[in-house]
């Protein structure tokens, strides 16, 4: 829709980098407000915010290359674009625990308390992210007569798929809404008294179930991808349903 949001001369800000960058930044800043009800040192957090920014990118960005190979073959450097889009969910978020594992383990951090404590933030970061998704026109829908179906340009990703021409689902609209609801959700839990890593299985469970759903109304050009993306979504979900089970005995 507005793959930029303005430009001075060569300068362009990109809107897709620029909703990513702010995610980051609140979820940051919620992180680090709520942590210091658990003890945990601001500096903490700050730490972990590099590490988690850097798996999250890698992590996102290299499983979207791994599907969408086509796009960058006869232009490999367009690989390290971002500024362009293309980030896959999972992939960041799998980066992203990665990292924040490793750094948490060494700091001799509860994972599951600290899981508990950004598992808000994690959804109020989607609400922003895929903001920024439907600005540059990526991660869109399949054609449908509703009345808030939306015509994106033709310079964007969706406008020149081969659906493009049609009215689409505003699939990042949807994620975007469902991330806010979600971050308030998590957050009136973590308030409440809950088992430790209770609140962040909630998150796997109710993200997964609703990744598999709207995934039906995606826009794919490879099936393949559609039904790889939806078994990870589901196995993401079944964690999260085992991890709310098994739940810690202590309250928070």
């Amino acid at each position: 829709m507005k793959p930029e949001l303005f430009r001075i001369g060569d300068f362009a800000l990109p809107s897709y980098g620029f909703m990513l960058v702010v995610s980051f930044l609140v979820a940051i800043f919620f992180v680090r407000k709520t942590a210091k009800n658990f003890n945990i040192a601001p500096v903490v957090v700050e730490n972990l915010a590099f590490y988690l920014m850097l798996g999250v990118i890698v992590g996102g960005r290299l499983l979207y290359v791994i599907f969408h190979w086509n796009q960058y073959d006869q232009y490999p450097l367009d690989v390290f674009a971002l500024w362009k889009g293309g980030m896959m969910f999972f992939g960041g978020f799998v980066g992203g625990l990665i990292a924040s594992v490793i750094y948490l383990r060494k700091q001799k951090i509860s994972i599951p308390l600290f899981s508990d404590i950004a598992a808000p933030a994690i959804a109020l970061g989607e609400f922003f992210t895929r903001i920024g998704c439907f600005l540059n026109g990526c991660c869109f829908g399949l054609p449908t007569t509703l009345p808030w179906a939306v015509r994106f340009p033709s310079e964007c990703a969706a406008g020149s798929s081969p659906v493009g021409s049609e009215a689409l689902h505003p699939t990042q609209l949807y994620s975007s809404l469902f991330g806010l609801l979600l971050f308030l959700f998590l957050w009136y839990k973590l308030k409440r008294s809950h088992n430790t890593g209770q609140v962040f299985a909630l998150y796997l469970l109710l993200s997964g179930l609703f990744r598999f759903g709207i995934d039906f109304i995606r826009f794919y050009e490879n099936a393949a991808n559609l039904w790889i993306n939806q078994l990870i979504a589901l196995g993401v979900a079944v964690a999260g349903l085992i991890l709310y089970f098994r739940g810690r005995s202590r309250a928070t």
